[in-house]
């Protein structure tokens, strides 16, 4: 199992991240003998084993690059997208309602490329649990390869399973998180197990799923504090007295619902 370290003397094994600039921005495991091409040039990986975060190290053309700690943004990037993704403006907002904090357990369905699974992952920490299902076989393959380079293996569990007809038994669960295309069959299941007074979050991309999502929530009876959101992201080009937003931004990207469980009459 290889796990990310902090210590100031980096090492084979370790994932660091490369910075070239803001187009040239790798991560990799360092191997003894390993190559890091790139159109500035190549980085053998012994040239990095050896130095410290924050240092920088020449490409075969002579450009700089600078070794970094991968921070949870770098790691996404290690992840093969099998589907589309929940972005870092979403899964912010997502995790933030959600109250997890280390230690939570959490049931995620439709785990996808696993952006929000391996950030969840981190949240939870070692004594966490991310309890992950999809209906995809070759998706939970991919995913489980990319945890266990990241060392996440051990606080998360996947499986192949419908969430809308899960008949497992689980722990108290701390929050449900769902990116499915039909979240209002999954109710039932989602009241089953969670833990009264905490919440689920679910994601879809259209206006459709929202309402007939949150009308079905409603009608259940067993939930509280239902909320429809959506963010929109914009960056800013900032130079001396011209400064000002970019041209493009991030903006429709999914709906956010966010609803909390409480005890039936």
């Amino acid at each position: 199992m290889m796990t990310d370290t902090r210590t100031d003397i980096i090492t084979y094994g370790d994932v660091v991240s490369v910075y070239i600039d803001e187009k040239r921005n790798f991560v990799i495991r360092l191997v003894k003998g390993g190559i890091l091409g790139t159109d500035k040039g190549f980085i053998k990986h012994d040239h990095i084993v050896g130095k410290s975060y924050g240092e920088f190290v020449r490409t075969s053309r002579g450009v700089k690059a600078y070794i970094l700690p991968p921070i949870l943004l770098d790691k996404l990037k290690l992840l093969k997208r099998t589907t589309q993704v929940i972005y870092p403006k979403d899964l912010s907002f997502m995790i933030y309602l959600s109250g997890i904090t280390p230690g939570s357990h959490v049931v995620e369905a439709g785990v996808g490329t696993g952006f929000l699974t391996l950030s969840l992952a981190s949240f939870v920490g070692p004594q966490g649990r991310v309890y992950g299902f999809d209906v995809n076989k070759r998706r939970i393959r991919i995913l489980k390869e990319a945890l266990d380079v990241l060392g996440y293996e051990d606080r998360v569990e996947l499986r192949v399973a419908d969430i809308r007809r899960l008949q497992i038994d689980l722990p108290g669960i701390d929050a449900v998180f769902l990116d499915i295309p039909d979240p209002w069959d999954a109710i039932d299941t989602i009241y089953r197990v969670l833990k009264p007074g905490f919440p689920a979050i679910i994601y879809v991309p259209t206006v459709n799923q929202v309402e007939k999502t949150v009308l079905a929530l409603r009608e259940h009876g067993g939930f509280i504090s239902i909320h429809a959101y959506e963010l929109l992201l914009r960056e800013y080009d900032v130079s001396k007295g011209a400064t000002r937003p970019q041209t493009l931004m991030i903006g429709h990207t999914g709906y956010i619902i966010y609803a909390r469980k409480v005890v039936c009459e």
